[in-house]
């Protein structure tokens, strides 16, 4: 099936979309709809800063909500795709495949695969998913689930309990969750954040689901990462919880092996900082730097027939926490992966997303390296 035939079901099958464009797709015939799509389906055009260059690796018409990345061997990269929910798996070419299909899980927004050390559950991909599907389920108490990648099959293990001070304590509006690094006191340990209510739980090898960390009084979190060392974990908090992001406002938190918030953050300045990752050494001289993905304004709800704002940008923050532009022309970028030791992979959800209530396959992936 044709991507053009694939846009349209999916059109026909979102009644805030129909409702809008189905008379007049009728009255106004095919090129008014083609205009719509065109718009709403465009590639975006990514500045960088010198030092750097830039391509697209994944247009908008394949992926809907392309989220956080998975290295794996031979240069493939597995991510999980909310727009259903699927799992799939994308090369350096470009060339996006199915993992595990449509119609096998709950919502995901965050995935991590089980390392060794993780009991039963090593080897098994490991989700933060909604309860249910639709926008009510976004702001419902989270769950975990494990699946089986080779079949496909998914279990929820447990429910992510209420906790902390924002959202009325509902741990909705899931986002990242990963592993923490090999060989350090993260080791074997696996968490997962929820922005409605700013917090961070952990999910251990029991199936035990736990909070453990509260940043109500920091902001919402999005992301999170690990420093070189294995000693630290940084997460992202924005001004979010009680309405949209105000520029400047977000920051990115230093967080102890046993969920204590330390007072200094590491860096400030953002508007709403997502996804980040430190340069391996292969990155020119970016080496150890962070990178880090600021979405800017989710404009939630999202307008259903227009683009939205291109306030994405790419920052790189040196050890001294100081913000540097990299890359500007992004719409909501969310994921940040070092493939290879020498590419950064930047995801970006565009306008489809749950809480946005608007789908279409309009998520893109870049792929950014230094000249």
């Amino acid at each position: 099936m044709n991507f053009a035939r694939q846009i349209l079901r999916d059109l026909v099958r979102i009644a805030p979309i129909v409702s809008i464009l189905a008379a007049p797709a009728i009255a106004l015939g095919q090129p008014e709809l083609r205009r719509v799509l065109s718009r709403l389906l465009a590639p975006p055009t990514i500045q960088v800063e010198a030092g750097f260059k830039a391509h697209l690796l994944v247009p908008p018409g394949l992926l809907y909500d392309p989220l956080f990345m998975i290295p794996r061997p031979n240069g493939v990269v597995w991510l999980n795709d909310d727009g259903g929910s699927r799992i799939m798996a994308v090369t350096h070419e470009g060339k996006v495949s199915v993992v595990v299909r449509l119609g096998k899980l709950l919502p995901v927004t965050g995935v991590g695969i089980a390392p060794s050390g993780f009991g039963k559950y090593a080897g098994m991909l490991v989700t933060i998913a909604q309860p249910r599907v639709g926008a009510e389920g976004a702001v419902e108490n989270h769950v975990i689930q494990t699946i089986d990648s080779r079949k496909g099959k998914a279990t929820t293990v447990c429910t992510l309990p209420a906790g902390g001070t924002a959202g009325k304590g509902i741990s909705g509006y899931g986002v990242q969750a990963a592993f923490g690094p090999p060989g350090g006191p993260f080791a074997n340990r696996y968490f997962a954040v929820t922005s409605l209510n700013a917090a961070i739980y952990e999910f251990t090898s029991a199936g035990e689901c736990k909070p453990f960390a509260d940043l109500s009084s920091y902001g919402a979190t999005f992301g999170f990462t690990f420093t070189p060392d294995g000693s630290t974990m940084l997460v992202g908090a924005a001004s979010f919880v009680a309405g949209p992001p105000r520029p400047g406002s977000g920051m990115i938190l230093r967080v102890s092996p046993t969920g204590q918030i330390d007072s200094h953050p590491f860096a400030r300045g953002f508007t709403a900082p997502t996804g980040m990752a430190f340069a391996p050494n292969g990155f020119g001289k970016c080496a150890n730097d962070l990178f880090v993905a600021d979405a800017g304004d989710y404009q939630i709800p999202v307008p259903m027939t227009q683009a939205l704002k291109h306030d994405g940008i790419i920052y790189r923050v040196p050890s001294d926490g100081s913000l540097h532009k990299v890359a500007t022309g992004f719409i909501n970028p969310i994921g940040v992966t070092f493939v290879d030791g020498h590419t950064l992979w930047i995801t970006d959800i565009n306008g489809d997303f749950i809480a946005g209530k608007r789908e279409l396959p309009d998520g893109f992936i870049v792929a950014l390296e230094p000249n």
